[in-house]
């Protein structure tokens, strides 16, 4: 059995303790005892403070003795130091030690499904170890005498200095995709084709709405980070208007800056789209629902994503008891929404597992995106229609031309005009 020990010092913060606990029990392990204090700053030794760490020390001898079969791993809720990780692991040896960041790590770990994935996961976990191990070496040269009387280099460094070279290797892997996701997103805006990025905390049901909009079966799961590499789909809705919609991946509350810029070229989708699809479970406890919508919020700040036209999509409204209750807490968010976002565009209330509400937010995704879209009028060849690659309407058909409507952005009207004029378009 995987037994696991939470140490916490926000005690006050229950939402993110039975959060930390519930990412915790998504990987296997069993919850036999939580440490917990209320401290302004964590203890630079041990994160607890002294006493609180006798108390740890003393319950895992305790539990050592008892068994010695099964595993004992220590959970601490934040980014541990790595003079923390040392101090820790040399007063609690034959533990495994885990902090926020290397429990989020192992999870994503579990659903990685394509090679990007993998490497931004092994990106974030080789950056969250390295100064882990310059720590490690640091303390173990303490009081060596330099030169030649010195006892040389230990197999630790040589590790650190393959870490060095495999963050190089994995940053100019994921530059290169990088590269090729900003090429492919110049030319889906050159041809009129909008982009709605899905966003929202993990769990909040972002798949199951992406799949409601788009007839899609991806995989949808009750357990955190289902979606880790942004899964696309074109659909074509009102008016010939042809929409990528993005399923991304999901937020967390306190994400540590080591996952964000691994996952940056990922992120990035968010960054560079058209509109925000933004989803709240509504299920919830009213201040776990508002804690992660400002979780949302502060992501989005760190990513550099401000102004962006937003729909929000109060989700899993059928799982509100009373319809009054439904009125108030939607009542209640929207007030923590606007209090962190000025862009949005409206609210919705609905249920991707009754299809309830997907209608209306397929609307108002054309409503929004048609505004930063022109219709140019023109009589298209008949053999040179399939060479025009923008969304169109074809009005009529006569001698040997079609008349059309043709969609693209402001921005791009030039470019148009210059692409329909190559195909003799009158």
């Amino acid at each position: 059995m995987k037994k696991a020990i939470i140490v916490t010092v926000n005690a006050k913060d229950k939402g993110r303790l039975e959060e930390l606990i519930a990412l915790a029990e998504t990987l296997g392990y069993t919850i036999v005892k939580v440490f917990s204090q209320q401290r302004k700053r964590p203890d630079p030794r041990f994160l607890l403070g002294k006493g609180k760490f006798k108390e740890l020390i003393n319950y895992v001898k305790g539990l050592q003795s008892e068994s010695k079969r099964d595993n004992i791993t220590i959970i601490f809720d934040g980014n541990l130091k790595p003079i923390q990780f040392f101090n820790i692991y040399r007063e609690l040896k034959n533990v495994n030690i885990l902090d926020r960041v290397q429990l989020i790590l192992e999870i994503f770990d579990e659903h990685a499904g394509t090679r990007e994935a993998k490497l931004q996961i092994e990106l974030a976990r080789l950056k969250h170890v390295k100064p882990i191990v310059k720590e490690w070496i640091r303390q173990r040269k303490i009081g060596e005498l330099p030169g030649f009387l010195g006892s040389g280099k230990y197999d630790v460094d040589a590790y650190y200095l393959m870490i060095k070279r495999r963050i190089t290797r994995i940053t100019q892997e994921l530059e290169k995709l990088r590269k090729l996701r900003e090429k492919l997103r110049k030319s889906r805006r050159k041809a009129g084709i909008n982009t709605v990025a899905i966003i929202g905390y993990t769990s909040a049901g972002k798949t199951s709405i992406f799949n409601a909009l788009t007839g899609e079966r991806k995989k949808v799961g009750e357990e955190p980070f289902t979606t880790l590499t942004t899964k696309h789909k074109a659909v074509i809705l009102e008016d010939n208007l042809k929409v990528l919609l993005m399923d991304t991946v999901g937020f967390i509350d306190y994400i540590p800056v080591e996952i964000i810029e691994a996952f940056y070229s990922t992120l990035e989708e968010i960054v560079e789209s058209s509109l925000l699809l933004l989803i709240i479970d509504v299920s919830e406890e009213i201040n776990e629902v508002k804690r992660k919508i400002r979780g949302v919020f502060e992501t989005l700040r760190r990513i550099g994503v401000s102004g962006k036209p937003m729909i929000v999509v109060f989700n899993k409204i059928d799982l509100v008891e009373e319809e009054k209750k439904v009125e108030e807490k939607v009542n209640l968010l929207k007030n923590v929404v606007s209090e962190n976002y000025e862009n949005i565009v409206t609210y919705i209330n609905a249920s991707a597992k009754k299809g309830f509400g997907i209608s209306e937010i397929t609307k108002e995704i054309v409503k929004v995106l048609k505004k930063d879209m022109v219709k140019v009028f023109v009589s298209v060849p008949e053999s040179k229609l399939g060479e025009i690659y923008l969304p169109l309407r074809i009005i009529s058909r006569s001698n040997g031309f079609y008349k059309c409507e043709v969609y693209t952005y402001k921005d791009y009207l030039l470019a148009t005009l210059k692409t329909l004029k190559k195909v003799n378009a009158q």
